[in-house]
């Protein structure tokens, strides 16, 4: 037992170690990539919950994830989760190659979008480029690099990729009707066990806008929040970002509740007076692959950051 111990204890200090070393140099995404999933998912049409088109969307990413070469190879699962009629997708990277000692076990982090669209009477066919098909392709395409990324070196913590469903309210948000997936998502870490090794969720929401500007939610952890401009400014998207001070109802909503510190980029000013919300606006040519990257790198650095702190600057 003792030596068993004592082998644990080098491999996590070892990880640790490379984990830091090489935050530093916290992978970039590739754009275009990033682009062409997002016109993927909004090639679906529709996805709105409790529908077929949110289940071919779930089955439709997990096919992405399970496509990309070595993910699976490296101790990567892919799965679709959630009671009843919710499907969310899971995407879990562990912070060694080849899924060492580490995987089950480790800290991580939980980086989200929502899949689903907004159920609009007025466009039947209202797909969603930018609210949520931009949260698609950023995810997809930052699992991609970590991916490639880890055949080289560790990834400096586990990372849970996950994209949630019914984050649109049907009719209006109550306790059970919009952020169903992320509630959902919340209430399994704390069945399963997991909750208190989530250290931080962070959540990509409507960051296609070609008119790029995110205002981070207001009620985003403020050390979070910090760090997220910190990083941005390190990027050189200083312009692309501002803290914002109006609380939003969005999937990170549920983490704070659960006391897991949080922080959501979203650009919540889509169009002029933000008429392309939640309209037949929202449409492919109003996203481009230069905001989509900005947005998903500095969530990469973000989370590079956190694991090589130890995650010393977030509330416990």
């Amino acid at each position: 037992m003792t030596c068993r111990f004592l082998f644990a204890a080098c491999a996590v200090l070892l990880v640790c170690a490379a984990g830091c070393q090489d935050a530093a140099d916290p992978p970039a995404i590739d754009g275009e990539l990033a682009m062409r999933y997002a016109q993927g998912n909004y090639d679906l049409g529709p996805r709105i919950y409790r529908t077929e088109g949110a289940a071919k969307s779930a089955e439709w990413i997990e096919k992405q994830a399970i496509e990309m070469p070595g993910l699976l190879e490296s101790g990567g699962r892919v799965r679709i989760i959630g009671p009843g009629a919710v499907k969310n997708v899971e995407i879990v990277i562990p912070p060694t190659v080849r899924n060492t000692a580490q995987g089950d076990d480790c800290d991580f982090i939980v980086v989200g979008a929502h899949h689903d669209t907004k159920r609009l009477f007025s466009v039947p066919d209202f797909a969603g480029a930018n609210d949520g098909a931009s949260g698609v392709g950023a995810l997809l395409a930052m699992v991609r690099t970590c991916v490639e990324y880890m055949q080289k070196r560790p990834l400096p913590c586990g990372i849970r990729f996950v994209f949630f469903d019914g984050e649109e309210a049907l009719y209006q948000y109550t306790e059970t009707d919009g952020l169903v997936g992320s509630r959902a998502y919340v209430d399994m870490l704390a069945k399963n066990g997991e909750k208190d090794r989530c250290r931080a969720m962070v959540l990509l929401d409507m960051i296609g806008d070609r008119d790029l500007h995110i205002d981070l939610a207001g009620n985003s952890t403020p050390a979070l929040a910090k760090l997220v401009m910190a990083e941005a400014e390190a990027a050189g998207h200083a312009d692309k970002f501002s803290p914002g001070d109006t609380a939003i109802l969005d999937d990170h909503y549920p983490f704070l509740q659960a006391g897991i510190p949080a922080v959501d980029l979203i650009d919540f000013q889509f169009g002029p007076q933000n008429c392309y919300w939640h309209t037949g606006a929202d449409t492919m040519d109003k996203i481009s692959a230069e905001s989509i990257k900005c947005a998903a790198d500095v969530a990469l650095r973000t989370v590079w950051r956190l694991a090589a702190s130890g995650f010393k600057d977030l509330p416990k």
